[in-house]
């Protein structure tokens, strides 16, 4: 029977659980990208985060950066801790030594390391720079084997760092020593720089592959798993219990409510009445005791409550219990994969059952790969749906009075049930219309009925 193979943590818990659980020990790990790209801090963050008086840690620099230069900045990231210094974290220049004795003499000094603080981690920043100081092909390969070979000896995971664009990688000789590929990213913007995280490969476990976001902050790097859109198992069964939209009205035209853990996309022009139909749904769930997430890219939490209040609806005290949380983030700022992260965290910590994202249309804003925006968009309301929250979703529309203008790039197939809100001019008037276009398997009223907002809040025209 094979053993399960241990695990050594990045010290980032989500990229622990994009690998499965972590680096495999005793692995050789290649950590690539372009200056900048915040390979040096992954590792500081990984060593640090590992490192204990019976767990040590290597960290050998090359000429690539002096060592005092790396720890002065490495001491403004919260993982620091200076009490590890040269005791559980040992800083040893490997670069001088092999320039002054070469080659062989840097493996001896390695193989003396190894011997005299048997660490479980010992990183190699840079192996770009080794390879420049060893000019010979042959010689650099020749090296790079016998480091493996001391390194499998002795059970140590390594990590080696390298300055490589993913089509140099796969050119150089470090890509046949190395059990893992980590490739960190950028895209430049005017607005603001994006930086993404992939796994090439990792050999003895599965990871999810495909482009995460980071960012660099005070705790380090900080990554966002992508949302996956793979099929998840669902529960239909709750489909057969309703939820009150907290008008009862609409709650008759849509056979009892919206069906529970069913995704809800509500789509009109601006001012047809999407935020405050979305408040109603959220307010029915609270009074019911039903934790909700507002999740705004337009208007901020002062605004939505005082629009609220100025309607009848007052949010104050389910916001001082924690039931009733607002979510308010700029669409200029938006970052889908970051943010898509952050509303799961929210719902799970929170045990969230109604949540509204108010609106879909930032998303696209977002997202310049409309493909991957559709994609996007299933996986999230899958996901929810799997855990049974009930979703509902605000859709900008333009040409309100079309309805198969409802949606674009195909993000009607994903979505159980669809409103449509609506103008319509009559003489001198502008008037507000709602009609329920679809409800998957579910009877509902087609009828098109004339809605009032109104200092009473949500009403139909009887």
């Amino acid at each position: 029977m094979l053993k399960t193979l241990k695990r050594i943590s990045t010290g980032i818990n989500t990229l622990d659980n994009i690998l499965n659980g972590g680096v495999p020990e005793g692995s050789t790990v290649l950590v690539v990208g372009r200056p900048g790209s915040g390979k040096t801090i992954m590792a500081h963050q990984m060593m640090f985060n590992n490192a204990s008086p019976d767990s040590k840690a290597i960290y050998l620099t090359t000429l690539a950066e002096p060592q005092v230069k790396v720890m002065r900045f490495q001491q403004e990231f919260t993982y620091f801790d200076s009490n590890k210094f040269q005791k559980s974290v040992i800083y040893h220049d490997l670069g001088s030594i092999l320039r002054k004795s070469g080659p062989t003499h840097a493996l001896a000094v390695i193989d003396q390391l190894l011997q005299q603080h048997q660490p479980s981690l010992i990183i190699i920043d840079t192996i770009k720079t080794l390879a420049d100081m060893i000019t010979s092909f042959t010689e650099f390969r020749e090296f790079l084997l016998d480091l493996s070979l001391r390194l499998a000896t002795w059970g140590c995971t390594a990590i080696l760092i390298g300055e490589y664009s993913e089509e140099e990688i796969e050119l150089r000789p470090e890509s046949s020593i190395a059990d893992g590929i980590v490739y960190l990213y950028g895209t430049e913007d005017k607005k603001q720089q994006k930086r993404f995280l992939r796994i090439l490969k990792m050999r003895g476990t599965d990871f999810q592959g495909g482009e995460n976001i980071f960012c660099i902050t005070r705790n380090g790097l900080e990554v966002y798993p992508r949302l996956s859109p793979n099929l998840i198992e669902q529960n239909y069964q709750q489909f057969n219990q309703r939820l009150s939209t907290g008008i009862t009205t609409m709650d008759e035209m849509m056979g009892g409510g919206i069906p529970k853990g069913s995704t809800t996309l509500l789509s009109g022009a601006s001012g047809t009445g999407k935020t405050v139909l979305a408040l109603n749904f959220l307010r029915a769930g609270l009074e019911n005791s039903e934790p909700a997430l507002y999740v705004s890219f337009e208007e901020n939490d002062r605004q939505l409550l005082k629009g609220a209040e100025n309607l009848g609806m007052n949010f104050n005290s389910y916001i001082n219990k924690g039931v009733f949380k607002i979510l308010h983030v700029s669409p200029i700022e938006l970052d889908v994969d970051k943010h898509v992260y952050e509303i799961q965290r929210i719902v799970k910590e929170n045990n969230v059952k109604r949540l509204v994202i108010d609106s879909i249309s930032s998303f696209e804003i977002g997202m310049h790969d409309k493909v991957k925006y559709s994609d996007y968009i299933w996986a999230l309301t899958d996901y929810f749906k799997s855990q049974g929250v009930s979703v509902l979703l605000t859709h900008e529309l333009h040409d309100s009075a079309n309805v198969t203008t409802l949606t674009k790039h195909g993000i009607s197939f994903v979505t159980d049930n669809m409103i449509l809100l609506r103008y319509a001019e009559e003489g001198l008037y502008v008037r507000r219309y709602l009609r329920i276009v679809k409800m998957r398997s579910s009877n509902h009223s087609t009828v098109m009925r004339e809605i009032i907002i109104s200092a009473d809040g949500f009403n139909f025209v009887l």
